[in-house]
């Protein structure tokens, strides 16, 4: 059976919750899945496969989840790799062309995903105490995001079960 590990890097739980999605939806296809928080990695565990994404602050995916995909290049290089970030909220989730993370561009120069997709966030504004943000985050959060969940489940769903498919062919 294929074995799939699902990395997340999520300081809010919205990235964590859509990891967790995927990691369903590639167990129902028939897949050997793992699901994994970056910064528990240390070393990138042996997998055949590889989704990895991140919530995205400041237009930047989570320094946990970047330094394990760059710590890991020669690794994810020689197997598939889909990553995903988490983030758009309001009115940018609904953007038809969200704006990629700064490290994306690198990332797919160092490892060649067979795909990176942008899905929108979620906020709630009643775990923002206790989630590790800066007291600049949390201002800009606060003042400038809209609380609620964005995320579309549907286009979640059909991005997984496009790599279950794909892996299952192989």
């Amino acid at each position: 059976m294929t074995e799939v590990l699902v990395v997340y890097g999520s300081r809010l739980g919205a990235t964590r919750g859509i990891a967790e999605r995927i990691g369903d939806r590639l167990g129902a296809g028939g897949l050997d899945v793992t699901l994994a928080a970056a910064e528990r990695i240390a070393d990138l565990p042996k997998a055949d496969a590889y989704v990895i994404g991140s919530g995205v602050y400041g237009q930047h995916w989570m320094k946990e989840a970047a330094e394990l995909v760059r710590r890991n290049k020669p690794a994810l290089a020689a197997k598939p790799v889909w990553l995903f970030s988490s983030g758009p909220v309001g009115r940018w989730a609904t953007a038809p062309d969200p704006i990629e993370p700064h490290e994306i561009a690198g990332l797919r120069r160092a490892i060649r995903p067979r795909d990176h997709r942008i899905f929108a966030g979620a906020i709630d504004r009643g775990v923002l105490a206790g989630s590790g943000l800066s007291s600049v985050e949390k201002f800009v959060t606060r003042r400038l995001m809209p609380d609620g969940d964005f995320r579309d489940w549907a286009a979640i769903d059909a991005w997984a079960d496009g790599i279950a498919r794909e892996l299952r062919r192989n």
